[in-house]
């Protein structure tokens, strides 16, 4: 082998190298924004959950509008390209579908004038953000 074809191949093998931290690295700084994201959603879950102790119903539904925009902000950035953490997660979809129904629910209640009956639908929602926040955090 020729010094040119040695080094060359060198050359090659770590561009290669390069290539896969740099993929490995954007890996994963796509979980710390989903971590994020969801810490920021929880904030908004939060608010709403105060909101409802101790506001109007106006306040309550624009306050989970709020945390409902967030969660379908997360959806959309990635429900379609999950976090490597959650690539063999096959209920990855499905979270995402049933909180926002919960959430059409809890609208529905706060509605309906019911705190009880609201309070009661976001408390599983508040799990399932702890879930995912706990899967995503930086080790």
């Amino acid at each position: 082998m020729s010094l040119v074809a040695a080094v060359a191949r060198r050359l090659v093998l770590a561009s290669l190298l390069v290539f896969a931290l740099s993929f490995s690295v954007a890996r994963s700084d796509e979980l710390a924004e989903f971590h994020v994201a969801v810490e920021q959603a929880t904030t908004d879950y939060r608010a709403a959950l105060a909101i409802l102790e101790t506001s109007s119903q106006a306040d309550t539904t624009a306050a989970v509008n709020r945390f409902r925009q967030a969660w379908q902000s997360i959806n959309d950035r990635f429900g379609a390209n999950r976090p490597a953490a959650f690539a063999d997660d096959a209920d990855f979809v499905t979270t995402f579908m049933m909180v926002d129904m919960r959430l059409i629910g809890v609208l529905l209640t706060i509605e309906l004038g019911n705190r009880d009956a609201a309070r009661d639908g976001l408390r599983p929602i508040g799990e399932t953000l702890a879930q995912l926040s706990a899967r995503s955090a930086p080790k």
